[in-house]
């Protein structure tokens, strides 16, 4: 207690029991009569559930009450994605927007967030999937340029034909082209 400038206010706040609720416990009708608090007590009791759309229908009549402000549905949808499930984040978010008029360029702006991310995901996993196949076409190719250098060292040497193309696997027209510079 002795790094508080307070010494007393931490004393009392800090030793005494204080009470927790635990709002798992607590039935979502219960819950919808709690005005300002609502939203954020549905939304931690259900963060954790399957598809957090269920609770659509809440979620639009809580933000329907104009109870808040568009920094505290900013942040509470943004726990909502990061911390929920939701399988269509955009979707759910776009459809709420559509309801709650007052919310509605709050909404949108994380709609445009999300779907933002979405395409700097798209981009990266693109980039990382031209990579490979541009050394896969790379490897290909050298590996194409060694067996025809093999083949024509091969035909140099007088090697029959037939076994230069067996070995290096050239198809007849690689086999013609290999002296046409």
């Amino acid at each position: 207690m002795d790094c508080f400038h307070d010494r007393k206010l931490a004393e009392r706040i800090y030793t005494n029991p204080f009470k927790l609720a635990d709002v798992t416990t607590l039935e979502d009708g219960e819950i919808m009569q709690h005005k300002r608090m609502a939203l954020l007590t549905l939304i931690q009791k259900h963060i954790r559930r399957r598809d957090m759309t269920e609770l659509f229908d809440e979620i639009v009549t809580l933000l329907s009450y104009n109870y808040y402000t568009d920094n505290q549905v900013i942040t509470m949808f943004n726990y909502l994605i990061q911390e929920g499930n939701a399988k269509k984040p955009m979707e759910f978010i776009t459809e709420i927007a559509k309801q709650s008029e007052k919310h509605e360029g709050a909404l949108m702006t994380i709609a445009q967030q999300i779907e933002e991310i979405g395409i700097q995901k798209g981009i990266q996993i693109g980039e990382q999937k031209g990579v490979q196949k541009g050394k896969l076409e790379g490897i290909q190719e050298g590996e194409k340029q060694a067996s025809m250098k093999i083949a024509r060292q091969l035909l140099e040497k007088g090697v029959e034909r037939d076994i230069v193309k067996l070995s290096t696997g050239l198809t007849d027209t690689e086999m013609s082209n290999l002296f046409k510079d």
